[in-house]
């Protein structure tokens, strides 16, 4: 956990956990709790209790929480060793549970990093276009202003082998702690989206997220997203976060019921 995790996720640590007001910059434009917001508050509560940097947590939604609402975490330890932690962690309102996570933690000496496979060859972020939501958007301030991101101009290419890249960064929280890694890596319904060919609305199940380098930067970092199966309308995939450096940050995979969206598109609303 660090300080410029705190700051902007505004979240209080407690002795059992953490406290998460939900304000309307962590929340989806459609108006509530962004999936990522909760994995990286899941991630601060977690290590305030373990003391030990994270290094995986899976997350599973199972309700929705929305601006004004204050979601407790509290934390379990479930396995405490020399150097690794395990807990549980649930999110609650109320009574009524938001999230709930598992996660592994280690203070191990760092030692020799290292890495497999490349990064995709694509344009840098200079050449990218904005990112812009195909649906009309009823809630303004949410997690979309607080992310830059641009659209790589290899995106049609990568289409076709069910892939995406897109560049991300934040000028207010550098990435690489656990919990702004969690942040950025909610991503793969949009890889999934366009491998299927259609625009699509999707609700997580799961997230989870690998950490391998944990140095924070504030330049851009590169999605390589992928799109791995679908049936069911349930469809998976993962994303790998490289700097340009080439160096891999971390790994996250995604599950998501895939739906036709309810919400309106940009150009359907100008015509109207």
């Amino acid at each position: 956990m660090t300080a410029a995790d705190v700051a902007f996720l505004g979240i209080d640590a407690t002795p059992g956990g953490a406290v998460l007001p939900v304000t309307t910059h962590l929340c989806t434009p459609f108006g509530f709790l962004y999936g990522g917001s909760g994995l990286a508050a899941c991630v601060v509560a977690a290590e305030t209790v373990a003391a030990r940097p994270l290094k995986w947590i899976t997350t599973q939604y199972v309700d929705n929480a929305f601006p004004g609402d204050v979601v407790r975490f509290d934390v379990e330890v479930v396995a405490e060793g020399r150097a690794t932690t395990q807990t549980h962690v649930r999110g609650c309102v109320g009574d009524r549970t938001i999230l709930h996570a598992t996660t592994a933690h280690t203070d191990r000496p760092g030692g020799d990093t290292a890495w497999w496979g490349e990064p995709p060859a694509v344009s840098g972020p200079d050449d990218g276009a904005p990112f812009v939501l195909p649906f009309d958007r009823p809630l303004e301030g949410t997690f979309v202003e607080r992310i830059e991101r641009r659209v790589v101009p290899e995106t049609d290419a990568l289409r076709a082998a069910g892939r995406a890249a897109m560049w991300v960064r934040m000028a207010s929280w550098p990435i690489g702690s656990a919990a702004s890694q969690g942040f950025v890596a909610d991503i793969v319904p949009m890889a999934l989206s366009l491998a299927l060919g259609r625009e699509n609305g999707a609700t997580s199940l799961d997230n989870t997220v690998r950490i391998v380098i944990d140095d924070a930067t504030d330049d851009w970092l590169l999605l390589d997203i992928e799109a791995e199966g679908f049936q069911h309308s349930i469809g998976h995939g993962r994303v790998r976060l490289w700097r340009r450096d080439g160096a891999l940050m971390g790994i996250g995979s995604q599950s998501a019921i895939v739906r036709t969206s309810h919400h309106a598109r940009v150009e359907q609303r100008a015509a109207g």
